[in-house]
């Protein structure tokens, strides 16, 4: 009896002998090297057919609705409007990173801070997303410099959320060595979540994170990290920490991740470094090739799963989710379509309007999408967006 009609939209991977098969909606299968080239071939016995057509791997008459619902779902972040908005409150930094991406100020340096009727502008045109999920992240130059203008734009927001009810959460991106227990009370008591940046032990964080004036930043990160996760246990939001890969990381995988782990840390996500703002010039000497960031990325997997403990490489699950997920991890760097503009939205401290985090630190005019002057619509409708 002839295999009934079906199309197989998806990808395969070879493992040994064994093929790894996903279809677009992120059904999958494992299958012998036999039952690959029947796929390949239309070929199928009745058994495995069945079984295929069941998971949703091929795509028949019988399923192809489930198929298109399933794929729809996937695919649903696309229409729901701009959920995260990046928030620059200056550019000012106390930090000289050599890779840094936003090519921060120094701190007495002259209009780069937002003023207050930019601020307030700013959180109305956010509040016009069609997302029911808002997420303002605080970004620099570094946040804490205008702790104040932070306190202002939540109190602000948290008004405004009064009228339109949307589910609304703060998060705030710090190198950490302007912290104080004042402020941490403060982001505490408001659930604002705190994100920082750890690159490793000291003798690699300190290498490619120096304070202006000189010196690392190490020991102030390494003490907030502990202090701040030593709360967690009293109910207060976990830390975050995010690691850059330069070229100085790439002998360190294991000794990274351990940095993590003994700082209390559950989750690492081994990131590669861009091209963008202090990062140009030295491009040459702090980045790779591809080839020796995964082979880097490889071994520190490799090293994380074999831990028996909880914890975790992010980079790693963002990918198994989206092959294997029900949903789309909405992680905007390997969306299809790209999530700037769509999933996210960056506010400079002069009220302009880029179409992400990376857009803003490309600079220039190219991803600038308006400012917080114009519309929504005429920003989210103009033929750059």
């Amino acid at each position: 009896m002839p295999t009934p009609d079906f199309d197989f939209i998806g990808r395969s991977k070879r493992f040994g002998s064994r093929y790894f098969v996903n279809n677009i909606d992120g059904s999958h299968a494992m299958l012998s090297r036999e039952q690959y080239r029947n796929l390949i071939q239309k070929n199928l016995d009745k058994k495995l057919f069945s079984e295929l057509e069941s998971k949703g791997v091929i795509v028949t008459d019988k399923n192809i609705q489930k198929t298109v619902d399933k794929f729809r779902m996937r695919r649903s972040l696309v229409f729901q409007g701009p959920s995260l908005h990046i928030v620059i409150p200056t550019l000012r930094c106390n930090q000289v990173c050599v890779y840094c991406h936003a090519a921060s100020r120094k701190m007495d340096a002259k209009n780069c801070d937002m003023d207050e009727e930019t601020l307030k502008r700013t959180v109305d045109f956010i509040f016009k997303t069609s997302s029911t999920h808002i997420t303002i992240e605080f970004q620099g130059g570094e946040p804490l410099v205008r702790f104040d203008l932070v306190k202002k734009f939540y109190e602000y927001a948290t008004e405004k959320n009064k009228k339109y009810k949307k589910d609304l959460k703060f998060a705030l991106v710090t190198n950490l060595t302007l912290m104080d227990d004042e402020k941490l009370k403060y982001l505490r008591k408001n659930l604002i979540a705190i994100c920082t940046s750890l690159d490793g032990p000291k003798y690699v964080h300190d290498k490619n994170r120096m304070m202006i004036g000189g010196g690392g930043s190490y020991d102030k990160v390494a003490k907030w990290i502990k202090k701040i996760n030593k709360d967690y246990k009293k109910g207060h939001a976990k830390l975050n920490a995010l690691v850059t890969i330069t070229k100085h990381s790439l002998k360190y995988p294991k000794e990274i991740i351990d940095e993590y782990r003994s700082l209390g840390l559950h989750v690492i996500f081994l990131r590669w470094v861009d091209p963008f703002g202090f990062a140009g010039p030295v491009w040459d000497k702090i980045s790779y090739s591809a080839e020796e960031f995964l082979e880097f990325w490889k071994k520190g997997v490799d090293y994380v799963y074999e831990l028996e403990e909880k914890f975790f490489e992010r980079s790693s699950l963002i990918l198994l989710r989206k092959m294997l997920g029900k949903y789309d991890p909405a992680f905007l760097d390997i969306a299809n379509p790209c999530g700037a503009g769509i999933g996210q939205l960056a506010y400079m401290h002069d009220g302009s309007i880029y179409s992400c985090d990376e857009g803003r630190m490309y600079g220039g005019e190219f991803f600038k999408l308006g400012d917080v002057n114009q519309s929504y619509k005429k920003v989210m409708t103009s033929p750059k967006m």
